[in-house]
């Protein structure tokens, strides 16, 4: 996904991201207002989905980790530069993916008021700023007519993840992350 905005520019992406949201969306409340789609969900993607994703039939309507996801991808190619909004995607997926990993393997610290780790934290924090480190790479992203984040300012939106990730606020962090950072990095 990120990678692909930079590779297809805004117009392309956003003709791609802006549908797939919308679908994304409209599948998470079919999924929760018709039984035959809830089914199917259910069947396919409950092993996939965390019990807070699955609420009963006709209950609140609670969009899926996965919609999120797009849901931030679309916001990120409208409001942000390409490589901007490519790296808070980024530092999103590789990120978030650490901090689950390395924060219920080896989270035995925890963070103040939250039920995320110091460890998840830092493993955030690492892989998120590695991740993006060749969006500072002249070479690569003048080729494809981008100007090269830098290196001080992939650390203030790394900086801004890691925190908005380990909060415990009601706003889901696949939507929360990603538009901080970007946020963050257009600031500097």
């Amino acid at each position: 996904m990120p990678i692909g905005l930079l590779l297809l520019g805004r117009p392309a992406a956003l003709w791609i991201l802006i549908p797939l949201a919308i679908f994304c969306v409209l599948a998470d409340i079919a999924r929760q207002r018709l039984a035959w789609v809830n089914r199917i969900v259910r069947n396919t993607f409950q092993s996939l989905m965390r019990p807070t994703e699955l609420p009963a039939l006709g209950d609140r309507l609670v969009l899926n980790g996965a919609t999120w996801m797009c849901v931030s991808a679309a916001l990120c190619a409208v409001l942000f530069p390409e490589p901007i909004a490519a790296a808070a995607l980024i530092m999103l997926i590789i990120g978030d993916a650490a901090a689950a990993i390395v924060g219920r393997r080896f989270g035995n610290h925890r963070l103040p008021n939250s039920d995320k780790s110091w460890e998840g934290s830092v493993a955030f924090l690492l892989t998120a700023f590695l991740a993006t480190l060749p969006l500072t790479a002249t070479v690569w992203l003048n080729s494809l007519g981008y100007a090269p984040l830098i290196f001080f300012q992939l650390g203030i939106g790394v900086v801004a993840a890691t925190i908005l990730e380990a909060l415990t606020i009601p706003i889901n962090d696949n939507l929360r992350v990603p538009l901080v950072a970007g946020l963050a990095m257009m600031l500097v």
